[in-house]
């Protein structure tokens, strides 16, 4: 954890900043024109709406708009215009559109609220250039993936609980290892390449139970976006997304309460205004009890065991007049397992953050202060010993935007980040001062600095930026110094990687700087619009990553630990390139898009073979540098509204890697790394991904959903033959991800019945119960004849067929 003198010296710079933003726009703020600015809420919950389409018109001319801006990602909008008499409406897909008249003359705050409703059944049309931004022709945003929960909660889902995360992997660009992980690979890129942020805090760790369940309670959440590309420049640290989750701000109107109860499963919710509407507050909690039924078991150590995981999250906002508006988010996720007399674990996420907007004039500010940590806890009572470890991360942020009118939109910002990851512990558990073995910590900061413009002239829509980030990292540590520089080197005679030739340790105190990187990260968006309704556009991003995941697994485990780059390790970089089209129809109730792109990164990781990565405080001996390489195309169509809605998506791409190993004279050679040099399929290589998912509301009682997905089998790496060794039958395997596991495919269904306040829910995962492979193993058959064996490979699933019923009611 930083020290409380960092801490305090970083949220004291940027709120100097955040308050003196006040008088630097009043010194520039024209007069002749008069503003409207307001929030844009949900009649149901008071949450406000991100994305939401502000337009005005003159109230003698209603069908003349003058103006038209969306709300930022607060739900806030801003605009000035001339004295005069003007009908201001918003409007957003799954709400009904509402408007107020006002007499401008003076700066004036409208705040307006949307009733949810279907828009088919009102009859109503939304223009194109209203829809939201990701699938809108008239702006410049692509490679995004953006939904409400509600939208989504009637889809099909594993073990009856609703996935924010999981509904990523419908949309093409987005998959997951297995079955078993919320974790998600985008665009061919590592898990740990997305930048995971709640409410502005980062979470390191997206999943539950192993994998089986998201991190995200779908009652605390109200909105999720995916940046797959053209990443905004306020974002960095990852390579290959951004995930955002914004959690539910809770109901300024009045007090509501919600639970559901599951098979494995139960939530509840609480809400509720502060004073007269001046603010809300939101608590909501999960907790599964299959170690209930283990009480149930004849055998006694069964029936003491824990398995389970909670969680836990808070919001709470508060307007304060000429201050603004301050929120406070937090959340804290365990996951418990024990076994008596052999073993306890436990992990899990925590993450809060303490936020003030302030909005004045064209400037809208928004200053934040969030700490994240993720650790995990194993005791192997059997053999008396504890293995502890964590990583936390400090934020401050500064962003602020300035609506320049015809000049567009003016983004910038500071942030600074500190860094402490400590790899392991170990220790007896019996006394904690008897051989205990810890891994030196790694402690780090990252300032970084951003600005990013939004213009547009006629059909076309520029948004470009520039980020400027560094990454120091810093003592107290002791550092291994190897020949030469070199922690690994190839053997020639060998023909195998080896670890470098020891020369003595670098003790570095505290402050001290071990190293330190520093880049540049371009962002380009352009958007051409052909008609009203279809426009091309074009998205470039770099970006750096300082922070990976040790892990040799396809699948990230709770138990992995997490690095930073050093004196032997430089940071990845990535740069990404993106062409696509846009098209909506019917007034806004289907659209259409196709994007191609293809991406590159150097600077990634790869372990040796046979690398042991547990526990080992010089990862520089076992990690071989690497690059990568992807490509892809990507299509979607989507049903906005109506009686059935959903979308269907394919992408066809590839995923590949590289050992980056140079020669004496420091060029790569081709004929040194794994697979010989060559590119290989990485382990998240999908050819095809098709995914289908449809919802139909036939009445306002019942609703009936599914899911279809199909996608090429992932790679993997097989034994081309066996060999005897002292008695043992051993398999030398052919090529790194040389082979591929058996096509995936599945369907889901589920259906809902309203009661009342109460909602009854069934749902079937894997249908047709096909037991897809997760991996494929080999075991030895011993045939008719004593001592002789065959050598047989086997399937590996996780799931048949699953149902799940739910309950959940609303008071």
């Amino acid at each position: 954890m930083p020290s409380p003198g960092t801490a305090a010296r970083l949220v004291a710079v940027l709120f100097a900043t955040f308050a003196g933003s006040e008088a630097a726009v009043q010194a520039v703020q024209e007069s002749a024109e008069a503003r409207i600015s307001g929030y844009v809420r949900s009649a149901e919950t008071s949450d406000v709406i991100r994305g939401a389409a502000v337009s005005v018109s003159r109230s003698e001319l209603p069908d003349s708009v003058v103006a038209i801006v969306s709300t930022n990602r607060f739900g806030y909008y801003s605009l000035s215009l001339p004295p005069g008499v003007y009908w201001v409406e918003a409007v957003r897909i799954g709400f009904a559109p509402s408007g107020a008249q006002v007499q401008l003359d003076a700066d004036q705050t409208v705040d307006l609220v949307l009733s949810r409703r279907s828009l088919a059944a009102a009859g109503l049309t939304v223009r194109a250039d209203r829809l939201p931004a990701d699938m809108n022709p008239a702006s410049a945003e692509m490679s995004t993936v953006r939904f409400s929960v509600p939208d989504v909660e009637r889809l099909p889902v594993v073990l009856g609980e609703t996935d924010p995360v999981r509904t990523l992997t419908l949309f093409p660009g987005v998959s997951t290892a297995n079955d078993g992980t919320s974790a998600i690979n985008v665009r061919g890129g590592r898990a740990d390449e997305n930048l995971i942020v709640l409410d502005n805090s980062q979470v390191f760790n997206p999943a539950h139970a192993i994998g089986f369940f998201s991190t995200f309670n779908s009652d605390a959440i109200d909105d999720v976006v995916l940046h797959k590309g053209a990443i905004p420049a306020r974002f960095g640290g990852r390579t290959a997304s951004v995930l955002e989750v914004f959690q539910r701000e809770g109901n300024r109107d009045r007090f509501a309460s919600a639970a559901s109860i599951g098979l494995l499963s139960a939530r509840a919710s609480f809400e509720g205004p502060i004073g007269s509407g001046e603010g809300s507050w939101l608590v909501a909690g999960r907790r599964t009890y299959g170690d209930a039924f283990l009480v149930f078991s004849s055998d006694p150590d069964l029936k003491k065991s824990k398995v389970y995981f909670y969680d836990l999250n808070l919001r709470s906002n508060l307007d304060v007049p000429g201050v603004g508006t301050f929120l406070v988010s937090g959340f804290v996720g365990r996951d418990r397992l024990a076994l008596p007399d052999f073993l306890g674990t436990s992990w899990g996420n925590a993450a809060g953050s303490v936020r003030v907007n302030r909005a004045f004039g064209p400037l809208f500010s928004n200053f934040t202060v969030s700490y994240s940590n993720y650790d995990y806890y194993v005791e192997v009572t059997s053999v008396d010993r504890t293995v502890i470890s964590r990583i936390a991360t400090f934020n401050a942020k500064l962003d602020q935007t300035l609506e320049l009118e015809e000049a567009g939109t003016l983004e910038f910002g500071l942030h600074a980040e500190r860094h402490a990851i400590h790899p392991g512990r170990l220790e007896s558990t019996a006394d904690p001062t008897l051989n205990q073995f810890v891994i030196d910590p790694r402690r780090a900061m990252t300032p970084a600095a951003y600005v990013e413009h939004e213009a547009s002239v006629g059909p076309l829509t520029v948004r470009y930026g520039l980020r400027a980030s560094m990454f120091v990292r810093t003592g107290p540590e002791t550092v291994q110094q190897y020949e030469n520089g070199r922690p690994l080197v190839y053997s020639e005679e060998r023909g195998r990687f080896e670890p470098g030739v020891e020369s003595g340790m670098a003790e570095y105190k505290s402050g001290d700087v071990i190293s330190s990187y520093w880049g540049l990260e371009p962002r380009a968006s352009v958007r051409l619009g052909l008609t009203t309704v279809s426009s091309l556009k074009l998205g470039y991003s770099r970006l750096r990553q300082e922070l990976r995941l040790v892990s040799n697994s396809n699948s990230p485990s709770p138990l992995d630990t997490w690095d930073m780059v050093g004196p032997y390790l430089e940071p990845a970089v990535s740069d990404q390139l993106a062409l696509g089209y846009v098209t909506t129809g019917a007034g806004g109730r289907y659209s259409f898009s196709a994007e191609a792109y293809g991406r590159a990164a150097t600077g990634q990781t790869d372990f040796t073979p046979g690398a042991d990565i547990s526990f080992n405080e010089q990862l520089e001996t076992v990690t071989v540098p690497s690059e990568s390489r992807s490509w892809g195309i990507e299509l979607l169509l989507r049903k906005h509204r109506g009686e059935i809605s959903g979308w269907i998506g394919y992408s066809l791409a590839r995923s590949e890697l590289r050992t980056d190993w140079p020669d004496d004279s420091g060029a790569g050679d081709s004929d040194i790394g794994i697979n010989g040099g060559d590119w290989y399929p990485s382990p998240y290589d999908r050819t095809h991904d098709l995914a289908a998912a449809v919802i139909w509301s036939p009445d306002g009682l019942w609703g009936l959903s599914a899911n279809f997905v199909f996608a090429t089998g992932l790679p993997t790496t097989f034994p081309v033959a066996r060999y005897e060794l002292l008695g043992v039958l051993l398999g030398d395997y052919g090529p790194r991800n040389g082979y591929r596991l058996p096509d995936y495919h599945r369907l889901d269904v589920s259906a809902t019945r309203k009661f009342g306040r109460g909602e009854l829910r069934f749902g079937v995962f894997n249908a047709y119960n096909r037991f897809n492979a997760q991996s494929m193993y080999f075991r030895q058959v011993e045939e008719s004849s004593p001592g002789v064996f065959e050598t047989e490979a086997a399937e590996f699933s996780l799931f048949g067929i699953v149902p799940s019923v739910s309950y959940r009611w609303s008071f």
